[in-house]
């Protein structure tokens, strides 16, 4: 390892950790980047600095790379590390598997060439490693993620809160002048809402004009940030999912599984996009954002969009398959999700784009001669011979008429020992609740819905003791280990 100086057309140096390897495919030489330290003019005092911090680190990680020498794994160098408090002091080393990944990705070099125009007085490719290993390590807000930068054995020490919101405007497109108009434009829309009340009825409506200019002009600026952020993200996208077809050849973005989930804050303030809606971490109070997220068969995300806290998951759904449709060329794609998102207006949207979809469906939706059918020898069994459990399906088909328009869908229903035993012990916890319920207190009509387990032992009308209603959990379980597949790509093979 060495300090690399390479010289720009402006006369400037670009200053770096670079090593000096030999390329496997072509026999030949070539120097690598390890960490840049920004472009400058050698005799300035930005790039004097700059120099002594590259071969501080450039000292430190020949120190490490020596002593990792003469252990077997990475293992043993790390816990020989840990034990060495006077250099390390405690110093979190677990960012090295994401450096890697970081740079496998290419994404050192994504995020250079975002600011290659753009003077800045921080390095921004390492300013946003820094914002992931924050959400990966110890998700909070900015200016907490700024204060622990002392965390890693890493030079960190350009880390701020203003340089973290400064990369956020960076990221769209917005410079510091574009910025500061905002924020001052917002600051002034108060100051002019604070006098409303202190002057006469003329001078009213002029603040109250100059109010909604102002405005007017926030909301465009807002708009044209939104858009940049947009289209920027939209290319790390595609940026990301090109360098990972790259690591893995093999990979199936055809198929596409759509799921959604609720991020809350601990804030009750709601702000337009941050707003109250249905929650999945059982929150009441809380505002949320929804996110959408499309996954290829590895669990690896393709795309997401995010929503405002208070939009129903049914209808996040069509944004994020136009991501794809717009930034990839894929032949085919069949998008596949549970049933909470099976909505035939979902179903019709997806078909309208040429795509076709796999969803699970309630079984009150399926014929009822289907429905009624239990498993047993005649159906098709996927089992392994040498499984503990049995699993088996039968099909059958349906004509769905929309808009004039008459096509088929494949049913599938499956059945699972292993989905059986699972609704077995989520219906035994809920008795068990139920159960506790009754010894605690007595239940009158109004909160018998408390547990659907119970029934009521005299008239309904009045308060009332109640008891398990046995009738109700035999019921369930006749269906438990069932469930259903819905999808428009009926020549598929319901084993896959």
């Amino acid at each position: 390892m060495y300090i690399s100086k390479s010289k720009r057309p402006n006369g400037k140096y670009f200053i770096s950790i670079a090593k000096g390897i030999r390329d496997p495919k072509t026999k030949k030489s070539k120097k690598i980047q390890i960490k840049g330290f920004g472009t400058h003019d050698l005799d300035s005092k930005s790039g004097k600095k700059a120099l002594a911090q590259a071969e501080a680190e450039l000292k430190e990680m020949i120190r490490l790379d020596e002593a990792s020498r003469g252990f077997e794994n990475f293992e043993d160098f790390i816990v020989s590390l840990s034990k060495d408090k006077l250099s390390l002091n405690h110093k979190n080393l677990g960012y090295l598997p994401y450096l890697k990944i970081f740079n496998q990705l290419k994404l050192r070099n994504f995020f250079s060439k975002m600011v290659r125009d753009t003077k800045l007085d921080y390095s921004f490719s390492d300013l946003m490693f820094y914002q992931v290993l924050g959400r990966l390590f110890n998700p909070s807000s900015k200016l907490e993620v700024a204060s622990r930068k002392e965390d890693f054995l890493y030079d960190f020490s350009f880390v701020n809160s203003d340089n973290i919101y400064s990369s956020l405007d960076v990221f769209s497109g917005f410079n510091k002048h574009k910025s500061k108009e905002l924020t001052d434009g917002v600051q002034l829309i108060k100051n002019m809402e604070d006098l409303l009340d202190t002057v006469d009825s003329e001078a009213k409506k002029i603040l109250e004009y100059n109010i909604k200019n102002t405005s007017d002009e926030l909301e465009q600026n807002i708009a044209t940030y939104d858009k940049n952020f947009e289209m920027n993200e939209n290319k790390l996208f595609k940026h990301l999912n090109d360098h990972i077809e790259k690591i893995i050849p093999d990979r199936n973005m055809s198929l596409a599984f759509y799921d959604c989930t609720t991020y809350y804050f601990e804030s009750f303030d709601e702000d337009g996009f941050r707003e109250r809606g249905m929650s999945k971490d059982n929150k009441r109070n809380e505002t949320q954002v929804v996110m959408g997220l499309l996954i290829d068969t590895n669990g690896i995300p393709i795309s997401y969009r995010l929503f405002k806290g208070n939009k129903h998951e049914l209808h996040t759904m069509e944004e994020v398959i136009d991501d794809i449709l717009n930034n990839y060329t894929i032949k085919e794609i069949i998008i596949v999700a549970d049933r909470g998102l099976n909505l035939r207006a979902n179903l019709e949207m997806i078909r309208g784009k040429g795509l076709s979809y796999i969803v699970g469906s309630k079984g009150s939706a399926v014929p009822k001669d289907l429905k009624e059918k239990k498993y047993n020898s005649s159906w098709n069994i996927t089992s392994n011979a040498e499984a503990k459990y049995k699993s088996g399906y039968i099909t059958s088909k349906r004509k769905v008429s929309q808009n004039d328009e008459t096509y088929d869908e494949l049913i599938i229903k499956k059945y699972s020992d292993i989905y059986k035993e699972r609704e077995m012990y989520k219906q035994d916890k809920m008795i068990e609740r139920a159960k506790k319920n009754i010894k605690d207190f007595t239940i009158n009509a109004t909160t018998k819905s408390k547990s659907k387990y119970y029934k009521a032992v005299e008239n309904p009308k009045e308060k009332i003791n109640i008891e398990i209603d046995e009738e109700i959990i035999k019921q369930e379980q006749e269906n438990f280990g069932y469930f259903y597949i819905v999808t428009n790509k009926v020549d598929m093979n319901p084993a896959d």
